[in-house]
């Protein structure tokens, strides 16, 4: 899954229509409500405030006025499509003067999606297990070495009685680590945290 970290703002202008399109990061419904009474609050007397999210599982469409389908429900399925998750995207529409129909609404939308989406920060959001990995100081560099080909990073060492290593990684192959040191050390799941990688567009 992808997400953003902070949020952005791009305006577009179609046919002396004006459309700011806008990118939240959410963690849940109560702060979807807030950014978009936020919203309303920092774009006054705007025609429409059409949005779409997704957070945690659950996603929601707005069209605010526009007709049924041209706004909030292709917007969603722009966020669906790229992936986005915790996400609230808003287009906040200033009306020009003149009509665009239905198609030229869904693609005005759209645009206003896909032009805040390209200044975006993005990044893949994988959920890694953390390891605590507990052994005498003769077995380090043998654990050290090995867990450094893989696929994930060590967030602490300390060195007291023992060596303990805290170790973040999608997968542990704990049988082959534990083989390699003659089932000399200990390893236990302590828990789990998100990891965040930049996409480059």
């Amino acid at each position: 899954m992808k997400r953003i970290k902070k949020n952005f703002v791009k305006l577009i202008e179609i046919n002396k229509s004006k459309f700011y399109g806008i990118l939240f990061p959410v963690d849940n419904v109560e702060e979807v409500k807030e950014y978009l009474n936020q919203v309303r609050k920092d774009y006054p007397k705007a025609t429409h405030y059409c949005y779409a999210y997704r957070v945690n599982g659950l996603e929601k469409s707005n069209d605010d006025g526009e007709p049924s389908g041209t706004a909030g429900r292709p917007m969603l399925e722009y966020l669906r499509n790229n992936d986005l998750e915790n996400i609230l995207c808003v287009s906040v529409r200033y009306f020009g003067g003149i009509k665009l129909g239905a198609s030229g609404l869904l693609r005005a939308y759209v645009d206003s999606l896909r032009e805040v989406y390209a200044i975006s920060e993005v990044y893949e959001v994988r959920e890694q297990n953390i390891y605590s990995i507990k052994m005498n100081y003769s077995l380090y560099d043998i654990v050290r070495n090995y867990i450094s080909k893989l696929d994930g990073f060590t967030i602490e060492t300390k060195f007291e009685e023992e060596v303990e290593i805290i170790y973040s990684a999608l997968t542990l192959d704990e049988f082959k680590l534990v083989n390699l040191t003659n089932n000399q050390i200990k390893i236990v799941l302590i828990g789990n945290q998100l990891v965040y990688s930049k996409i480059e567009k």
